[in-house]
């Protein structure tokens, strides 16, 4: 049996350079919803502070198949006169509740409006994200045992000094905390590397990069981060996979052993980390690992 090792690596810090460019960490690739008030100028502070509209976040469904929407909150529903659903400039409903049944793969963002009997008109939009396969948005709680075997592994590592060839010897530093929100993104990067055969820093683009395919781009780990509202100012991020490699002291040792990843196991800058592994036996690797480490700012 052929065992295959693969290995990447990734840093990022928050910086202005030399020539003005910035990251500005304050903004997040959620979809947020907004919410529009038409009315009379008089009195739309007024009105403003007294209606509410939300349809609730983002929903997933696969394609020709139908999803029930009923708005989670309308303030005022005795002054209602009407509702209206609409998809692209066309009227779909004008009911609260409303069975959409999408036609078209990608993001529908369809628009909900309430009129008041004074003339008054609210607005807000929700996503709907359509795919051509149902996709399971779970991401499973790491267990207690599995998660202090890696928090134990990688601050054993960080007890140590260590040579990280090209990138200097490191002195033993500083132990990490876990980050649920680091663990989430990256898992959400591992299952998307088994489900598109893929094996980069960058999403897959394709349904299963979640992140990636609802903003029509392929993810990153500064938009995965963020997905899960990890506001950072420093990131970090190790990548392994390996036929045999299914013990986390295995991972470990193999990013030990290259410069880059042992410079990110080291960094004193980071101060938590989120690690995950899949198992999957008709992938590539079979063991997938992803170590996201990062400071909040």
């Amino acid at each position: 049996m052929r065992i295959f090792h693969f290995i990447l690596f990734l840093y990022i810090i928050n910086f202005v350079s030399a020539c003005g460019e910035s990251k500005d960490n304050n903004t997040s690739p959620l979809v947020d919803s907004t919410n529009d008030i038409v009315g009379s100028a008089n009195d739309i502070a007024e009105i403003a502070s007294e209606l509410a509209l939300d349809l609730g976040i983002e929903q997933w469904v696969k394609v020709n198949e139908n999803i029930t929407l009923n708005v989670e909150k309308v303030s005022n529903t005795e002054s209602v006169s009407s509702y209206k659903w609409e998809y692209e400039g066309k009227t779909l409903a004008t009911t609260r509740e409303f069975t959409y049944t999408p036609t078209t793969l990608g993001v529908n963002t369809l628009d909900f409006s309430v009129q008041y009997s004074d003339g008054t008109i609210v607005n807000d939009t929700i996503n709907i994200i359509v795919t051509s396969i149902a996709i399971n948005l779970n991401i499973p709680t790491v267990s207690t045992v599995s998660k202090e075997a890696y928090i134990s592994a990688i601050n054993a590592a960080r007890a140590q000094a260590q040579d990280c060839g090209s990138r200097g010897e490191y002195s033993a530093t500083t132990a990490l905390t876990w980050s649920d929100k680091l663990y989430s993104a990256s898992y959400e990067h591992l299952q998307d590397l088994v489900a598109s055969q893929t094996f980069a820093h960058k999403g897959s683009g394709t349904e299963s990069d979640w992140t990636g395919y609802k903003a029509s781009i392929q993810s990153d780990l500064i938009s995965r981060s963020e997905a899960y509202g990890y506001i950072w100012s420093h990131l970090g991020e190790n990548l392994a996979g390996g036929t045999s490699m299914d013990e986390v002291e295995e991972a470990i040792n193999a990013w030990l052993e290259s410069d880059s990843h042992c410079e990110n196991l080291m960094d004193p800058n980071f101060t938590e980390v989120g690690m995950a592994m899949i198992k999957d036996d008709n992938s590539l690797y079979t063991h997938y690992w992803s170590q996201n480490f990062g400071t909040p700012k």
